[in-house]
């Protein structure tokens, strides 16, 4: 059977952004969509809103309505709870498939497009969708972030839009290489570093795996990169089809030149193969987003969109859900949560908060997420927040199944950044986080808090309880 073909189907991990998002397409369909996840969630409300039926808790009972496919989260693993619903399926004969084999499988049934790199691929692939939706081209588009309400629509909410349009637009997960479960007509890198070392071996072996992806587009694919980036750079040139460049810094076939960061806006001309083509206004910080916009803006150009289209879109794009978004007021003062983890995605945030709130006085509170990356990249990490006018460290999360018994604390970031004269304190968790900012925002000006774990909760909590 084609994906398109069933009709009756259940996600394990449904809770997921990635899977939920999913959900959110077949649930559009018509189709029969349920699903289970360990906890309750706003992402699992969203869904029974929809009138997609929700198990919290796995259990082989939520299997009994016998759907005819199976969609489960790659973090599902023998040691989650969720495995027995796996187990369950193949005693039942129900065929199953990985979140990235059945989007892989939906995007092959129209052009794809994959957005991909180590960070600002879910913003880029956010932009490009609404793009292309402004453009009147209706693609079908897969975010692992959601959008801002500021920039819904009828069809486009959070984390999915199913159109009716050829175009298909995705965000492709390089973990575990899960992009190679796709075969797009159109790349979009925004950049490749070294993350994931709990699977890749390093650097080369990153850029290894998207060589293969690139290497899977056809003669006449399109290919477009970041020409700032030097891995992604040299993955691109690998490329067998049409190849085009953005860039802020190098020379690039899209060049942003003029960039003006200034109180909650930046600025910047646009010349594509030399020509200026004209002037646009970004409401979202930081020079990554200029270089995402660009990604975005790129690929748009290359499918036909006219250049008034994507300055529209560009200057309403109001952000995405923990992208720098503003989540509330602390005794007078933005409280700003952001998915930055790695020390590149860190360094840029804190550079966009500085350039966006000028002459204040920014107190970052940075989780780290995952034990292995944080040892890996230790350097790199003191590196990124050495600028920072103070910093509040809780303890790192520990991902599921993916941590190996390193011994690495946020108390040695701490001691790192101490030795070189950089204000930072260690909390525990994130309850004595909470009051430690609160003890402190009077010296403050603006909350920048940082992190894929759920520190995200703590900054909401904390407006909502101020």
């Amino acid at each position: 059977m084609e994906i398109t073909d069933y009709k009756k189907i259940y996600f394990v991990g449904i809770g997921g952004i990635g899977v939920s998002a999913l959900a959110r397409m077949f649930q559009a369909q018509g189709l029969e969509i349920s699903g289970s996840d360990m906890r309750d969630s706003a992402t699992v409300q969203e869904l029974k809103k929809l009138g997609v039926q929700v198990f919290i808790g796995h259990d082989l009972a939520n299997l009994s309505g016998k759907p005819d496919l199976v969609i489960y989260s790659e973090d599902i693993s023998p040691d989650s709870a969720g495995f027995i619903e796996l187990q369950e399926a193949d005693k039942l004969g129900i065929t199953k498939m990985t979140y990235a084999q059945a989007l892989g499988k939906l995007m092959d049934t129209k052009f794809g497009i994959g957005v991909t790199g180590t960070n600002g691929k879910s913003t880029t692939t956010a932009l490009l969708g609404l793009i292309l939706e402004q453009a009147g081209l209706d693609p079908s588009v897969i975010v692992g972030s959601k959008l801002s309400p500021k920039n819904e629509s009828d069809k486009f909410k959070a984390n999915a839009r199913l159109g009716a349009g050829n175009i298909f637009v995705a965000e492709a997960d390089e973990y575990h290489r899960h992009m190679l479960e796709a075969h797009p007509k159109m790349i979009v890198i925004t950049n490749i570093a070294e993350d994931h070392l709990d699977y890749y071996k390093d650097l080369e072996d990153i850029r290894s795996a998207f060589e293969e992806y690139v290497h899977g587009l056809p003669k006449d694919g399109i290919i477009i990169y970041n020409a700032d980036d030097h891995n992604a750079v040299e993955v691109g040139r690998t490329a067998l089809c049409h190849k085009f460049t953005f860039g802020i810094d190098h020379y690039a076939d899209l060049q942003a030149i003029n960039l003006k960061a200034e109180a909650g806006r930046q600025t910047l001309d646009l010349h594509l193969n030399d020509e200026l083509i004209g002037r646009v206004e970004l409401r979202v910080p930081g020079k990554f987003n200029v270089s995402n916009a660009l990604g975005a803006t790129l690929a748009a150009l290359k499918l036909g969109v006219s250049f008034d289209v994507i300055k529209t879109a560009l200057e309403n794009f109001a952000g995405i859900w923990r992208r720098f978004e503003v989540v509330g007021m602390l005794e007078g003062k933005p409280v700003i949560s952001d998915y930055a983890h790695h020390p590149a995605g860190v360094a840029g945030t804190i550079q966009a908060a500085k350039e966006f709130y000028p002459g204040k006085k920014i107190l970052v509170v940075f989780q780290p997420h995952h034990r292995n990356r944080t040892k890996a990249l230790f350097g790199q990490f003191v590196e990124s927040l050495i600028d920072a006018d103070y910093v509040i460290l809780p303890e790192i999360f520990d991902v599921a199944g993916r941590e190996h018994g390193e011994e690495i604390s946020s108390k040695d970031l701490v001691a790192e950044l101490t030795k070189q004269k950089e204000g930072a304190e260690f909390t525990p968790d994130l309850d004595s986080a909470a009051e430690l900012i609160k003890n402190k925002i009077k010296d403050f000006d603006a909350v920048l808090c940082m992190g894929a774990g759920d520190i995200d909760l703590m900054a909401r909590k904390l407006v909502h309880d101020s």
